[in-house]
């Protein structure tokens, strides 16, 4: 782990999230081992300062019977707008599992959202560093 010679300590801790329902509401996933909530439009979760975020996989369940559209990107001042994941089809009740590991730090955020109304569960694994 990276942590600045300032500091010494710090911690490494594998942690996991999960969005439930998530529809075409704009949701940022949050990085404190809770559940993140999609009626409140929630698009302001954002990595702490201090903190590395290494995400390992994010893996999206379609619930409603039905074809959807996935969207996932980054914001923040050092990656904003940023497409990870872009009109990114999801038959019904299949699984998408974005596998590809990337890293967050302090100020940025990950959203997600789906192509219209709609019913996907999403689960995320990522290592969170930190040296406060």
């Amino acid at each position: 782990m990276a942590i600045p010679l300032q500091s010494l300590s710090g911690t490494e801790v594998l942690r996991r999230g999960t969005v439930n329902a998530q529809s075409n509401t704009q949701t940022s996933l949050k990085f404190d081992g809770t559940v993140t909530p999609t009626t409140t439009g929630n698009s302001s979760a954002t990595v702490p300062a201090n903190h590395i975020i290494t995400i390992l996989n994010v893996i999206f369940c379609e619930l409603g019977n039905a074809t959807e559209i996935l969207h996932m990107w980054l914001e923040g001042p050092h990656a904003s707008g940023i497409y990870l994941l872009g009109n990114q089809n999801i038959g019904p009740y299949q699984t998408f599992i974005w596998a590809d590991k990337f890293t967050l730090i302090g100020g940025d955020s990950i959203r997600v959202t789906t192509g219209g109304s709609a019913n996907v569960d999403i689960w995320y694994n990522y290592i969170d560093q930190s040296w406060v």
